[in-house]
């Protein structure tokens, strides 16, 4: 591992973060990456509390100032501080948090989608997968963290990974458990796109396919 990835690691660790992974973005096309050729992904858990509460409310709709909305902009701050480092250290920077893609013009309101996807930054670090709810699942939290990313061409030292499948199986926690009927039951791949996972049009983040997905309830047993 470089000193750049050291550094940042550091500087990481100490804002608390829990998920942080350098990842080689070079093979993507120049309107995702943005001409740079790294990225590094960030993630911090979700309160498992807040979590057991979504599970235990029947009617639980998340809200602008809710935990999981707290810890999305925590997530952000962090990834625009980060991008302001390199930059100051002399390197091309791009925070994707949604100031910083608002700012550039990379996401796209009418079909809800981002130049390039937390997700698609997160297959690639294999460190997870794309479950049944389009929610990206790791072994350690389940889909109870929320996702950043910085770009930058700063000479990070980055490890080729396996994409991993999706462990879901016969699983249908999360198909079963949606009030709107937006998700679809579907097994991602690298052929999959998200509509034919669910419909982002009639979602309306009640968070139970992030909550009460058994793998989040199992880092949420083991947390509480």
């Amino acid at each position: 591992m470089s000193n750049i990835n050291i550094e940042i690691e550091q500087q990481l660790r100490n804002e608390n973060v829990d998920i942080i992974h350098f990842v080689d973005i070079s093979m993507l096309d120049i309107k995702q990456n943005r001409g740079l050729p790294f990225a590094i992904l960030i993630g911090i858990a979700i309160n498992p509390h807040f979590l057991e509460m979504v599970c235990n409310t029947p009617n639980y709709i998340h809200t602008i100032d809710d935990e999981y909305a707290q810890t999305e902009s925590r997530v952000g701050l962090i990834a625009d501080k980060l991008a302001n480092n390199l930059i100051s250290s002399g390197y091309k920077a791009l925070s994707q948090s949604d100031n910083g893609l608002m700012a550039e013009n990379a996401f796209d309101f009418d079909t809800k989608t981002s130049a390039l996807p937390h997700k698609t930054i997160a297959v690639l670090s294999g460190i997870g997968y794309i479950g049944k709810s389009n929610l990206f699942i790791t072994e350690e939290f389940g889909s109870a963290q929320c996702l950043g990313s910085v770009l930058t061409n700063a000479p990070l030292t980055v490890t080729k990974n396996n994409i991993l499948l999706p462990k879901c199986y016969r699983c249908t926690i999360c198909h079963n458990i949606c009030p709107q009927k937006a998700l679809k039951g579907v097994c991602w791949n690298t052929n999959v796109s998200r509509d034919e996972i669910v419909d982002i049009y009639n979602c309306i983040t009640c968070l139970k396919c992030l909550a009460c997905c058994p793998k989040s309830r199992a880092y949420m047993k083991q947390a509480i």
